[in-house]
């Protein structure tokens, strides 16, 4: 079986279409954002769930795909239902068994709470030592001005305004883009170097053939021009539109509504940032040092 990738970023870091890229190998399969490493137990995780349902709706869209071939209301509750029935089932069992469904592929997870939850992290290499892990970076004003771009949008949405909690403006560069790294930076240091890659979102968008050929060489699958070819199309992702009703989400919305892969030239840039009343603010010492080793 071969070994799992995770993509490690925070938020709002190209990971939803990094991971559908990658995923449209033919020798993988990117995974919505299943969420489901911050508990030992799919009890933990539904308790998590329970409290903001969104969570759970890319682990509910993922078993319903690879179950049923198909993301419909009816599959969905047929899902809903199978966990709570398995709700004594290790997460890692169940990452297992999803990965025997899937067969000889690599699965591709990029779930936003493995960032948040350094347990998570810790726990998947514990019992997965062979996983990779692709660590994503994006420029930290950016970074900031889309997630609380995207928060504004999921807001809009009826089921999630009880579901968001604000942060306060000025610690948003902290922690929405450094601490995510910090955990990231922490975790990777017992990884070994041949696991672990490091990335500049921006490099691989600018110039995706390059980067993807360079990840499908580190992960042993093929790279030959069909295989990159079909890399360059994350809209066929499985998970690359809304969801049914009761499980619209799982992935970035931003990505579900535009997901073909568009020209995009990186220029380099001021380490400031904007708040949501559109000010440019500067960002504070230790998050420019972290920024600027990561080439920005």
């Amino acid at each position: 079986m071969m070994p799992p990738l995770f993509i490690v970023a925070p938020p709002r870091s190209f990971t939803s279409v990094v991971c559908a890229m990658l995923g449209c190998h033919p020798e993988a399969f990117g995974l919505a954002e299943i969420n489901l490493f911050a508990g030992d137990t799919v009890a933990e995780m539904q308790d998590l769930y329970d409290v903001r349902p969104r969570l759970a709706h890319g682990l509910l869209r993922t078993i319903s795909e690879i179950a049923f071939a198909e993301q419909t209301e009816e599959s969905i509750e047929t899902v809903r239902l199978w966990l709570r029935d398995n709700r004594g089932l290790s997460t890692i069992e169940l990452f297992l068994t999803i990965q025997e469904w899937i067969g000889d592929k690599v699965l591709i997870d990029k779930s936003p709470l493995n960032v948040y939850f350094p347990e998570s992290l810790q726990r998947i290499e514990k019992h997965m030592p062979d996983a990779r892990f692709l660590h994503l970076t994006r420029h930290p004003g950016d970074t900031v001005k889309s997630v609380l771009g995207v928060q504004q949008k999921l807001r809009g949405m009826e089921s999630e305004r009880s579901q968001i909690v604000p942060v306060r403006q000025r610690q948003a560069p902290k922690t929405y883009w450094l601490t995510p790294h910090l955990h990231i930076l922490e975790f990777l240091e017992s990884v070994p170097i041949d696991r672990q890659m490091r990335l500049r979102g921006e490099d691989l968008l600018s110039d995706p053939e390059n980067y993807l050929r360079q990840i499908a060489e580190w992960l042993g699958i093929r790279t030959d021009a069909e295989a990159i070819g079909a890399m360059l199309h994350p809209e066929e992702s499985p998970f690359s539109k809304y969801g049914p009703d009761n499980a619209r989400l799982g992935n970035d919305p931003n990505f579900m509504e535009k997901p073909q892969l568009r020209p995009y030239s990186y220029e380099p840039h001021p380490l400031t940032w904007t708040n949501a009343d559109g000010e440019e603010q500067e960002l504070d010492e230790t998050v420019r040092a972290y920024a600027m080793m990561f080439g920005y």
